[in-house]
């Protein structure tokens, strides 16, 4: 069941990758729904959203794929 209020419960324990799933669903039924699109601009301006990737890689591989973007060249 994805709900707003659920998005904003997640977003204020901070599971931002949970809250910003939810948003995104959300979005995908009601494209013109400002107050969805705020939330997932915000999520991302609040860059929550990596650290949790960070702590939620378990395998070497996500390991590896982190540290190859770490040292990637942005342009």
């Amino acid at each position: 069941m994805s709900t707003i209020t659920l998005a904003r419960i997640y977003e204020k324990q901070g599971h931002m990758n949970d809250a910003l799933a939810i948003y995104k669903n959300l979005l995908e039924h009601d494209p013109q729904n400002s107050s969805v699109k705020k939330a997932i601009r915000r999520i991302r301006r609040s860059g929550n959203t990596k650290v949790t990737y960070f702590t939620q890689m378990h395998t070497k591989e996500q390991f590896e794929n982190f540290e190859k973007w770490l040292v990637k060249p942005w342009s």
